[in-house]
Parts: structure tokens; C-alpha cells; sequence
């Protein structure tokens, strides 16, 4: 299919005529005539998709409008760069003279190159005619609003219903617990878990891992993912990172390995588990080279130690003791695990009478597998469930199974085709993240905004593309397509992931789609003329691409790289013109060249985790940029920020240092602001950030200042979401802020101050309590969610009143070191709780029946 392609490409031609419309005399017809043309031929596509299996000329004529739409959507951003002149109030006369005759020989470039994409539209539309591809047609009102009105249903569904089921999985894990992982013997064990992809490895290993008496019985606990982008390094530091103590400073071990060979680093965490009882699993092993490079690290003398290995190969399993060889689903559990994803909403998981028996033919083609099961189920998922529906999914199986082998590839391929443009679009670049990555949210949704994915005004004037956007994760968190790896305490998204076949789905489909590219190590030979977005793994200090003429039509960049340091050389930068997402997140670079300012057109620059002192001044030519992020790492921005006023995101990890205060007030558009040190601001201009949504903040000022602060950040309307960082101050001034919804507070407290009335969500870390704090909590109105994380209580018990917290729905609790017990007077407090979390609560002896029986405990 060609959707993806043309669905960005008119979204370009819109941008186009709404934004430069006074630069478009003499061609602004062109363009409307071009975005109409495509936007046409997308109502050809539904039955050429039909028809290409059975005919090359049409899997031919896909590709030919393909090409024509990644053609059209180039001339137009090269256009847009290049007219994209400074205000003429910030022009001297002489520039806007000399300004002129320019903007006239672009006018003339882009008109002459429109006339030869219509000319090919043109020869596209009579080989339409000649291969027999029918005009499906647009969606009539009546239609759109029904189908409008079941997606938005299912968006709505919420994620956290979708939490894996344990479906035919009781079995393994008492055999895997009984026979490996508790059996009681001495020494280290290696147990070993293999099946195809899909069949419920990690899920088994999940399960496993999170066991209770797995928690109680191991002093130290840590996963990792091996994956087919086999990195010894990263993996071993992975490791060493969850073994730590709590109290160490994990940025300053990381900065120690990072100047260690990998001798040493494998030195490091053998010593760090000697004479530990360790469970360590290692997840989704492609060879038995890579276990065997990784075996010696592990100490083995007797303490009872385990290691769980997942693979697909069965050949890794000479050093195991136990071999668990994971099983299809048999028709009964296939049944349950179906009823469970394709009718989420129901409880029961009923399926209705006139459904059962095509429900039972779709079933069958699933051959037992978890993964086919779950996204067709994701597939069939809908308020009104229709017969015709599910025929059309059964036939549309059968139309493009080839043998039994394929059946699973084949009901992913369908899961695919029918999502819509716009999460097609969002779908396809999931490939772009390494295999088996944790992705945060916030990330993904930044990546789908900065590639016009996702438009404003689409669900009304008061929503944000990130909530659209965050809506897109729903929906494809609901059709099975992406899964949850973590919750936020709010009950969002914060973390997801994508499972290996689906991964390989994303990717093969954006190599055919919109021209995506891996590309690896130096000299890589590549396979695409115009690639439109690459991925790029290195491993050698210097990574230099020549290629420029092919890197100009590059619109995304996503840097992953490992061992040794990393430099980025200016020519490199300077070659990719049309670049819009340049993301170097986790990746080991130490300088970023002046040439970054260049990149005009770059509206995503990721760089967090990074390792560079200092950006460069040039940062603040970047016009179009929207989301700049320099997070977890004590990174100097120079005072040019105010010069990019599209930014909507700005994350950094404080400063290292700062000569003046930064400017901010010119970022109208600015939504997010984490974190910033008051003392590196001035406090005047946050009070101009007239869109700010959230900020994080540390205070190191005195009680005035920050009650000036917060008088002023009243005005904020928008503002609901504050994190804030402190140092010994008075927090009364909080309580008058009632627009203020998510609040948390980090460090200073020893008694809770007046706290904002409105508030839905609050969390406290290293608070350093003295006294009970639920008997003030509980009064807070609106309360939906609260975390105590490392709060410092030295009480023994918490009690919550008979009438205490009305809506709390989400308490989590973290590393409360004294706590023994939370007290409900008449169990008629937190009469709405639906999720209790306690981590590393190490002295928690009674909970009430009602929340003992919710609760999650982890206590290692």
C-alpha cells in the first residue's frame, strides 16, 4: 500500500497552502490541484491492495504512486526551507530587494517541478484505467460519523484493561517455579524457556520474575534484553545499573563503566553478584555464541543463584538444568485468550450466538498461537459487534493465506491493513527504536507530531496533538498492536513496546511504504536512491556517511550506538536538508558540531542521556524546532532558547552552569518547561509562557521568591502540572493555586504544607515526613491517585478515617522503611481504591482484607 506515503504528502501540500500562501502567486493553483489529484488517488488504493497479489503490474502501479507522492512531498518542504525568508519587519531594505528576484526563482524551481509530478499523476491514472483498479469512494457523513464514532469508543477504552492474561500460562509457571527457579538446591542453576516468536516466552519469564516467592527468596533481581542486536557491553551495564544499592549514585557508576574496557565491566559485576543469591533472566537469546560470552560473568558457588534464558532456538540449552519447551495454546485456552481481547469491555468475555461459530473458523487459522490470537482479537474489537465484520476478516485470511506457516504472518499483515492512514502512519515508526527498546511515551508521540502525523484541531479547538496523539497509543494499545510496559500512577501510558514479529511488520512495511533505511557501520552498501528516514546503529568511534546526495531527502535520523566514544562529523550533519527528527537519545556523543544549526527544517532534536558539556550557539538558528530535549545530563544550554519561538517542549536536567539568567519569555507555544533552577531564570518570564502546561522546577531561592512565583504562576490558566524540586522552603503559598491538578513535590518537607484544592494526582519523594500525613491527604476533594515514594515516615502505621480519601482510586507506595501497616477505620476509607502497589516496603506485616487481596507487593 502506498497510504502512508500519500497521507503525509498531502498533509505537506496543506501545511503548504495554509502557510505560505502569499508566497504561492502564480502556483497556488498547482498545489491544490496536486493535493486534490493525490488525495483522489487514495480512494484507488483499497482495491489495487486487493487485486496486487495476483498481478506484479499493479503492485507495479502502488509503487509508481508511491514514488509520485514522496516526489510531491519533497519539492513542497524543499520550497518551504528555502522561502522560509525572515520577517520582513527583521529585514534591512536592502534584503528585502534582494530578497525578491530569490523568492521569484523559487516560485518558477517548484512550478516546473509540479508540472512534471502531474504529467507522471497523469500517465499513473491511465494505467489505472488500464489495469481495471475501481474508485472505492470516500465514506459517506452517515458512515464517517459511525465509524468516527466507534474509533473514538475504542480509544477511550482504557490501557490498563490490557494487561497480558495469564491463558494457558498457570501450568508453565508452577512446573518452571517447582522444577528451576524454588526447587531449593545449591549452586547456580540455568533454566531455559524455548519456543517460536509469539508463543508467550517473555510473558512466562514476566510472570516468573514478579512471582512473590521469587521476590522473598533472591537477594537481587535484574532483567535484561539480549535481542538479536547482540551488545555485550550494553547488556553487562544494564545489568550492573539494576544491581545496585539504592542509595548509590547510579550516573556517577555509569560514567566509571563508560571509561572500562569490557574486561573490566564484566569484572565489575561478577564481583558486584559474588556471594549474592541472584535471579537474573535474559531474555529473547538468538545464539548460543551470545550466552557463551556472556556465561563467565555469573558467578557460580553455592548460594542457590538462577539464571532463566528465553530463546527461539533450541539449541541453547546445554547449560541448562531445566528445559521448559513453551506449548500452542490448545482450543479451549485459545477460546478464553480470544474472548478476553476481542470483547474487552464485557467481563465475561460472552461471545454472542450468531458470532461463535465464525469466531471458531478465525480461531483456527490463529494455530494456537498468543500473539495471532490477541492482535486478531485487538482486530475484532468494536461497541457492536456485526457478523459481516468478522466474515470480512475471516475471508480476507483465507483470500491471502498461502500455507499454514504464514497464517501468523498473515493476520498480523491484517491487523495492519485495516488501521487508518493516520495510525498506519504512526505504526510504521515504531520500527525506528531498537529491537525489544522500553519506548516512553512522550517520545513516540513527540516523533509522530514533529512528522506531521498528527494535525491540531482534529478533536477540538482544545485539544493538543499530544492528546490526539495519546489517543493513537490507546487505540493501538487496544488492537494489540503495541503493548503496555508501564503505567503512570494517573493510570496513562508511560512506557510501551512492541513485540519482535510486529517490530519486523513495522519495519518491512516502512521500507516499502516510506522509504525507511537500517544502516550499519561504515561503507554500508545501501539499497534505496531517495531513503526518507533511516535508523543507524554504529559501533566504531568516527561513523561518517558520504552519501549526501542521498541523505538530503532524509526527513528522521535515529541514532543507536554503544562501547566506545562517539563523534559526529559537521559535514554529516550538513548533508541531510529536509531533516525534521534528529535523535541521539541513549547514545554516547560528546560534541554536537555547529553545523546542527544548519538543519532549518529540524523540529525534533533528541538529546537526552547524551553526554554533551555544551550546545552550541548555533542551536538558536533551529526556527522550526518544537521539542528540544537535553534530559539526564547536566548539559549547558546557551541563552539562545528565546530565539525559537515554535518550541513547544523543552526538557533539560537543570544546568551544569549558567553566565546569566536564560531567556524565556518569547516561547508562547511552549507547553512544557522540566526542569529549570529559579536561580538560573528569571521568574518574570515564566509568567509569559501564557501555553505552559507543565513545569518542573527546582527551587533554590528564598520563601519570598517563591511566593512571588507562585502568585504569579496563578495567571498561568493552562499551566495543571508541577514538579518541583526543593530546598527547605515554606510550600504554603501552593495551597492558593487552584487551577494546579498534578503536583509533585521532591525532597525538603517534614510536614505537609497547604496543598492545591483541585488536585487529582500527587506524589512526594524523600519528604522526610515526621508525622501521619493521610489524615491531611485524605481531605484533599478530588484526590484520583497517590505516590509516597521514599517518603521517610518513621511511623509505624497510617490510618485513614471511616470517610477518608472519597476518590482515590491508585495509592502506590515506595521504600517506606518503617512502615508495618495501613489502618482503615470500619474498611470504609478509600472505598473506591482499585490498585495498591507497595515496593520494598520491607517491614509491612497486615494490610485491611480489602486491600491486601488488591495489592501488589514487591519487596526485593
Amino acid at each position: 500500500m502506498a497510504e502512508a506515503a500519500i497521507f503525509s504528502a498531502v498533509k505537506s501540500l496543506g501545511v503548504l497552502v495554509v502557510e505560505k500562501a502569499g508566497f504561492l502567486q502564480g502556483v497556488e493553483e498547482q498545489v491544490k490541484w496536486l493535493k486534490r489529484e493525490l488525495k483522489r488517488m487514495q480512494c484507488y488504493l483499497k482495491d489495487a491492495a486487493e487485486k496486487q497479489p495476483q498481478n506484479e503490474s499493479i503492485r507495479q502501479w502502488i509503487s509508481d504512486i508511491r514514488e509520485v507522492a514522496q516526489d510531491a512531498e519533497d519539492v513542497i518542504e524543499t520550497f518551504i526551507l528555502k522561502s522560509n525568508t525572515p520577517r520582513s519587519s527583521e529585514m534591512s531594505f536592502h534584503e528585502r530587494v534582494i530578497s525578491i528576484p530569490k523568492h521569484l526563482y523559487h516560485l518558477n524551481v517548484v512550478g516546473k517541478e509540479i508540472d512534471s509530478i502531474k504529467a507522471k499523476l497523469q500517465d499513473i491514472e491511465r494505467s489505472r484505467v488500464r489495469y481495471g483498479i475501481q474508485y472505492i469512494g470516500e465514506m459517506t457523513e452517515s458512515t464517517r460519523r459511525s465509524e468516527v464514532g466507534e474509533v473514538e469508543w475504542r480509544r477511550r477504552l482504557s490501557p490498563w484493561q490490557k494487561d497480558e492474561h495469564l491463558v494457558g500460562l498457570e501450568r508453565d509457571m508452577k512446573l518452571l517455579l517447582e522444577n528451576a527457579i524454588l526447587d531449593g538446591r545449591e549452586g547456580l542453576a540455568v533454566a531455559t524457556v524455548v519456543g517460536m516468536g509469539g508463543i508467550g516466552k517473555s510473558t512466562l519469564a514476566k510472570k516468573v520474575y514478579n512471582h512473590s516467592g521469587v521476590a522473598k527468596r533472591f537477594d537481587m533481581r535484574a532483567w535484561v534484553v539480549v535481542s538479536s542486536d547482540f551488545m555485550p557491553r550494553d547488556i553487562i551495564k544494564e545489568l550492573m545499573l539494576q544491581v545496585l544499592d539504592p542509595k548509590e549514585d547510579k550516573l556517577k557508576v555509569l560514567e566509571t563503566m563508560e571509561k572500562l574496557s569490557l574486561a573490566s565491566v564484566q569484572r565489575m559485576l561478577h564481583e558486584r553478584l559474588c556471594g549474592k543469591r541472584y535471579f537474573i533472566v535474559l531474555d529473547d537469546i538468538w545464539e548460543n555464541k551470545h550466552w557463551e560470552s556472556l556465561a563467565s560473568v555469573f558467578p557460580v558457588e553455592g548460594q542457590g543463584s538462577r539464571l532463566l534464558l528465553t530463546s527461539r532456538d533450541r539449541n541453547i540449552t546445554k547449560h541448562a538444568r531445566y528445559i521448559h519447551e513453551m506449548k500452542l495454546l490448545d482450543s479451549e485456552q485459545s477460546w478464553k485468550l480470544f474472548m478476553k481481547k476481542a470483547f474487552i469491555d464485557n467481563n465475561e468475555g460472552k461471545c454472542p450466538e450468531d458470532l461463535y461459530d465464525i469466531g471458531r473458523e478465525i480461531l483456527r487459522k490463529c494455530d494456537g498461537l498468543p500473539l495471532a490470537i490477541s492482535v486478531v482479537g485487538g482486530l475484532l474489537v468494536d461497541r457492536s459487534p456485526s457478523k459481516s465484520k468478522w466474515e470480512n476478516v475471516s475471508k480476507e485470511i483465507n483470500t491471502h493465506l498461502g500455507t499454514k506457516e504464514s497464517s501468523v504472518s498473515e493476520i498480523l499483515e491484517l491487523s495492519y491493513r485495516n488501521l487508518s492512514p493516520e495510525l498506519k502512519s504512526c505504526f510504521l515508526c515504531l520500527g525506528f527504536f531498537k529491537e525489544d527498546a522500553t519506548i516512553r511515551t512522550k517520545r513516540l508521540i513527540h516523533v509522530w507530531v514533529a512528522n506531521g502525523f498528527i494535525q491540531q484541531g482534529r478533536r477540538g479547538e482544545n485539544t493538543t496533538m499530544e492528546e490526539i496523539g495519546q489517543n493513537y497509543l490507546d487505540e493501538l494499545i487496544n488492537r494489540n498492536m503495541v503493548q503496555v510496559k508501564d503505567m503512570s500512577y494517573d493510570e496513562s501510558v508511560k512506557n510501551c513496546h512492541i513485540h519482535d514479529l510486529l517490530r519486523e511488520l513495522s519495519i518491512r512495511k516502512a521500507k516499502e511504504e516510506i522509504s525507511f533505511e537500517i544502516r550499519r557501520g561504515e561503507g554500508n552498501s545501501q539499497s534505496l536512491d531517495k531513503p526518507r528516514h533511516c535508523a543507524i546503529y554504529c559501533s566504531t568511534e568516527t561513523f561518517i556517511y558520504s552519501a549526501a546526495g542521498k541523505n538530503k531527502y532524509v526527513r528522521s535520523v535515529f541514532v543507536h550506538g554503544y562501547d566506545n566514544r562517539t563523534d559526529v562529523k559537521p559535514s554529516y550533519l550538513k548533508s541531510f536538508e529536509l531533516l525534521k527528527i534528529l535523535d541521539f537519545e541513549n547514545f554516547m556523543l560528546y560534541e554536537l558540531p555547529d553545523t546542527i544549526g544548519e538543519l532549518t527544517g529540524l523540529r525534533y532534536l533528541g538529546l537526552r542521556n547524551s553526554r554533551i558539556p555544551e550546545l552550541p550557539r548555533s542551536l538558536g538558528r533551529l526556527k522550526k524546532l518544537e521539542v528540544l530535549d537535553v534530559a539526564k545530563y547536566n548539559t549547558n544550554v546557551p541563552n539562545v532558547i528565546w530565539k525559537m519561538d515554535t518550541l513547544r517542549h523543552l526538557y533539560m536536567y537543570h544546568f551544569d552552569y549558567t553566565r546569566t539568567p536564560i531567556r524565556l519569555d518569547t516561547l508562547k507555544n511552549l507547553h512544557t518547561l522540566s526542569y529549570i533552577r529559579t536561580d538560573h531564570v528569571d521568574p518574570k518570564h515564566l509568567t509569559q509562557l501564557a501555553s505552559l502546561r507543565t513545569l518542573g522546577i527546582v527551587i533554590r531561592s528564598s520563601d519570598y521568591e517563591f511566593s512571588t512565583l507562585c502568585s504569579s504562576l496563578k495567571n498561568l490558566v493552562c499551566l495543571k502540572v508541577r514538579n518541583i524540586n526543593m530546598y527547605r522552603i515554606s510550600m504554603d503559598v501552593l495551597g492558593t493555586m487552584c487551577n494546579l491538578t498534578t503536583l509533585k513535590l521532591v525532597g525538603g518537607l517534614t510536614k505537609l504544607p497547604d496543598l492545591p484544592p483541585n488536585l487529582s494526582y500527587l506524589t512526594l519523594i524523600y519528604a522526610g515526613l515526621l508525622h501521619d500525613p493521610m489524615p491531611v491527604l485524605e481531605k484533599l476533594p478530588k484526590l484520583l491517585a497517590l505516590k509516597l515514594d521514599r517518603a521517610y515516615y518513621k511511623g509505624r502505621k497510617m490510618e485513614v478515617s471511616e470517610k477518608g480519601f472519597p476518590r482515590l482510586k491508585v495509592l502506590i507506595l515506595r521504600e517506606m522503611w518503617y512502615l508495618e501497616t495501613i489502618q482503615v477505620r470500619n474498611e470504609g476509607g478509600m472505598f473506591v481504591l482499585k490498585r495498591l502497589e507497595i515496593f520494598k516496603c520491607l517491614c509491612m506485616k497486615q494490610l485491611p482484607e480489602k486491600l491486601r487481596l488488591m495489592a501488589t507487593v514487591v519487596n526485593k
